[in-house]
Order: structure tokens, then C-alpha cells, then sequence
């Protein structure tokens, strides 16, 4: 199958792109994020089943695909990727872990949960998004890698640092902006990876 390389891209110099693409990326995810707090509500694993995440992911996937169908001219497989991914994690034992906040209140257990289901979730969702990118970019392989990485280091420090925040405000709040704080660091990830995909179709 032939990969196209959006001409948009080849028109505007290399770095400057990257760092506009990657602005979108994490805004268009952070207001995804927002947005699916109307219907959702932030909660403990066994509250945010199927249903949940079909929602959540339905929304986060619109969110992400107004900014990269700029790109990838395949990019409305994209929505429906991440809805059928997060129907998936909210129906199994993981839960729809983007909204999602952990029951322990000890740093180093929510440091290491954070991290293996971070793995597991960025492994699910990076298959599912690869079968996407890949029509579009000839080195789409190395994303599941970059959602691996991505959201490990992303719940991990988000579910620590919503844990501090709680404690010190005595407020459920606290745990909401630490989920905020997630997917702003997967976001700023996934979006240099993206972006990088982006370059070396160009320069191919």
C-alpha cells in the first residue's frame, strides 16, 4: 500500500511545523480530555466500564482527529480505532484508565501501577492507532513503541502528582488535574513521535 506525504507538510520549513503540529496535538487532546468530563465522571477502575470508555474514547478520538486528518488523509479510521480501543480497556480488568484514579494512596504503589498498566494500555491503544498511521507513514512500526513509552511515563507521574495534590488540598480536585496532567504528558509525547513521522516522510 502507497503512503502519501501531505503536501502542507513540504510546503512549511521542518521545525517550525513540528512544534505548530505538536501545539495542536496537545491541545486538541487536552480539550478532548475536557470535554468527555461532561459525560464522564472521575473515578475509581470498577466505575469506568465498556460504556465508559466507548464514550471517553469516542470523544478523545474526534478530538485527535481534527488535528491529524490535516495530515493523514486516512485519518477518520482514526475515531473509530479509539472508540472500539477504550470499549476494550473499560471492559477488561485495566478500566478506562484516562479517567480513572487508583484506589492506593501510596506513592510508590500508584508510581508503579501507573507504569505496567501504562505499558498495557499504551500497547492496546498503540496497536489499534498503528493500524491507522500506518496507510499514511512508511515508519508507522515504531508508534506502538512511543504509546508504550508515552502513556507508562505519563500515568505514572500523573497518578503520583494527583496523589500529592489531594493530600495537600484535601480535595478530589487534586486527582482530577493529576488526569489532566496525564494527557498533557502523553500528549507532549505522542506529539514529538508524530511529529517526527511527519519529517521523515517529508525528507522521503
Amino acid at each position: 500500500m502507497g503512503h502519501s506525504t501531505p503536501a502542507l507538510f513540504l510546503a512549511q520549513p521542518g521545525q517550525r511545523l513540528a512544534y505548530r503540529f505538536c501545539l495542536q496535538w496537545i491541545g486538541g487532546n487536552i480539550l478532548g480530555f475536557l470535554i468527555s468530563l461532561y459525560w464522564l465522571e472521575v473515578g475509581e477502575r470498577a466505575a469506568l466500564q465498556g460504556l465508559e470508555g466507548a464514550i471517553g474514547g469516542t470523544v478523545i478520538g474526534l478530538a485527535q482527529w481534527l488535528v491529524l486528518r490535516r495530515w493523514c488523509p486516512q485519518a477518520g479510521w482514526w475515531i473509530l480505532s479509539s472508540t472500539l480501543c477504550w470499549t476494550v480497556l473499560g471492559a477488561s480488568k485495566l478500566g478506562a484508565l484516562g479517567w480513572v484514579v487508583p484506589q492506593t494512596h501510596s506513592d510508590l504503589l500508584r508510581l508503579f501501577y501507573g507504569l505496567v498498566d501504562g505499558m498495557k494500555m499504551g500497547a492496546i491503544l498503540g496497536v489499534g492507532q498503528w493500524l491507522v498511521l500506518r496507510q499514511c507513514f512508511a515508519d508507522a512500526k515504531v508508534w506502538i513503541c512511543v504509546s508504550v513509552l508515552a502513556w507508562a511515563i505519563a500515568l505514572g507521574s500523573g497518578w503520583v502528582i494527583g496523589g500529592w495534590l489531594h493530600t495537600i488540598t484535601g480535595l478530589f480536585l487534586g486527582e482530577v488535574i493529576g488526569l489532566a496532567l496525564v494527557w498533557l504528558l502523553m500528549a507532549l509525547m505522542t506529539g514529538v513521535g508524530l511529529a517526527q513521522l511527519l519529517r521523515d516522510a517529508a525528507i522521503k
